[in-house]
């Protein structure tokens, strides 16, 4: 009897707790997601975000921090302002979403890769092997030898032409990858060791948890840095906006003037793939440049 009425309480105990923190995590998301922060520190361009744990004494680890922006780039600089679009409380974590939280959750294509099509053997080239196989009079089989060489030739040489191809569009897909990482925003995972305190599930506790990384509302924006101009076309729009995949690279030295050399390489496939950085003032401009034309680039702070 004891028992029973035991496990009677402990469920209503739980039903009654359940309710309270799902508003409480409702409390939260309602007072954070539309406000805007400007962030102090450069923010990676992933879903993996910035992991602070309020475990350790100093919450960051700077050394896993510095290697998500070398992987990612920077998605939100420092002194921009982002705004809260996600505010997400698990059971051990708080996930503080910026400018959409971040590229790399589901249904983002992460793939750098595009596989080459593989031409398979002719009819013809397998009735060749047939009559080969088939034929006893020499000059015959020298000459059915000769056309089947040049039948594979002919399809090495496509299936050649398929993985040059499909090189430089897995670079050109890796660029738009890159591009996304810069354009989906990033987060703040407030992470403990077992369950979140409940002393820290209210806006005041959040925002103090978080002064050191960001600033809420109320604070001035920084103002946006120097960027180069172009010297041709529309002067009122920054140089690193008019750059584009598949521009020539004359067309990118009109922009940004004459860039260092970093690297150049040539494929098994004959294609020469170039690296330039060009200096703006305010940002560093890598470009990668296949027979010429622009794949991919990224742009960082000065």
């Amino acid at each position: 009897m004891f028992r029973s009425a035991q496990r009677v309480l402990l469920l209503v105990l739980a039903l009654c707790a359940w309710p309270l923190s799902a508003q409480n995590s409702a409390s939260l998301t309602n007072y954070f997601v539309g406000k805007e922060v400007v962030v102090k520190l450069d923010m990676p361009g992933s879903q993996q975000g910035i992991d602070l744990r309020f475990n350790n004494d100093n919450p960051m680890n700077w050394k896993e921090y510095s290697n998500r922006l070398k992987a990612n780039g920077v998605a939100i600089h420092k002194g921009d302002t982002a705004r809260v679009t996600g505010f997400v409380v698990k059971n051990d974590r708080i996930e503080f979403q910026l400018d959409g939280g971040g590229f790399g959750t589901f249904g983002d294509d992460t793939s750098t890769t595009v596989t080459p099509q593989v031409v398979d053997k002719s009819d013809y080239e397998k009735q060749l092997e047939r009559d080969i196989a088939n034929t006893t009079d020499e000059d015959r089989k020298r000459q059915l030898q000769r056309d089947l060489d040049r039948e594979r030739a002919r399809r090495e040489r496509q299936n050649q032409d398929n993985r040059a191809a499909a090189d430089v569009a897995s670079q050109i897909k890796a660029q738009k990858v890159a591009d996304k990482r810069l354009q989906g925003g990033s987060r703040f995972n407030l992470r403990w060791s077992g369950s979140i305190p409940p002393d820290q599930l209210n806006p005041d506790a959040v925002m103090k948890l978080l002064a050191d990384y960001v600033t809420f509302a109320g604070a001035q924006q920084a103002a946006p840095p120097a960027t180069l101009q172009a010297s041709t076309g529309d002067a009122a729009i920054p140089a690193t906006a008019q750059l584009k995949r598949g521009m020539k690279m004359a067309e990118v030295t009109n922009l940004f003037g004459p860039g260092k050399q970093l690297s150049e390489s040539v494929s098994g496939d004959g294609l020469k793939t170039q690296v330039f950085e060009y200096t703006t003032g305010a940002r560093i401009v890598n470009v990668t440049y296949v027979e010429g034309l622009v794949v991919r680039y990224s742009i960082a702070s000065n």
